[in-house]
This record gives C-alpha cells, structure tokens and sequence, in this order.
C-alpha cells in the first residue's frame, strides 16, 4: 500500500516528466482517470489528504473546473527540479566539475 509521502512524490514525479514549469497544470483529467484509478480506497482517502498538504504548502494550487486538476507553483517548480540539479553535482564526483566558471574569466 502506498503512503502518502509515495503519492505526494509520484505526483510532483509527474510534473518532472513533464519538464513542467511555473504555473503548468497537469494533463486534463490525469489525476482522476489515471492516477487515482490505480489507487485502492485507502490510498484514494490518503490522496485527498496528499494534495491538500501539497496545496497547502504552496507547491501547488488547484485549478477550478469540472474535475479535479493541480497547477505547479514556483515553489513546486524550485522543489523538482532542486532535487535533481543537488543529484546532478554529487555524480560529478567530490572533485566537482572539471571546468568552472566564476564570471571572472573575461
């Protein structure tokens, strides 16, 4: 069974793959008839929950319409894409990169 934190992350997961940016929302309907449809009763009841404290955290923002749908904020757009910007410098190795620059170089 899925945790919260799991649905909290694979629907930030789904904004990254979309390359999404400030202000992008998610594709019309994916939530209700894709993600949620894989979700057993608890996990649906543990969603509900999920994108109330992602909302309410101000990583994302509801959008109003006829169903159910999330827009990333800058926050959120921060959040993703902070994560794999600290992941890319660690795989470069303690050394850091091979060239650097600093701004001086003119």
């Amino acid at each position: 069974m899925k945790d919260k934190k799991t649905i909290k992350r694979e629907i930030l997961d789904k904004f990254r793959s979309m390359n999404a940016e400030n202000q992008e929302a998610l594709p019309l309907n994916w939530l209700e008839l894709v993600y949620l449809k894989e979700l057993n009763t608890d996990e649906k009841k543990l969603s509900k929950r999920a994108i109330q404290e992602l909302i309410s955290m101000g990583i994302v923002e509801n959008v109003e319409g006829p169903s159910l749908n999330l827009r990333l904020t800058e926050k959120g757009q921060n959040l993703i894409y902070s994560s794999e910007n600290q992941k890319s410098v660690r795989e470069q190795g303690p050394g850091g990169p091979i060239f650097q620059f600093t701004g001086t170089e003119a």
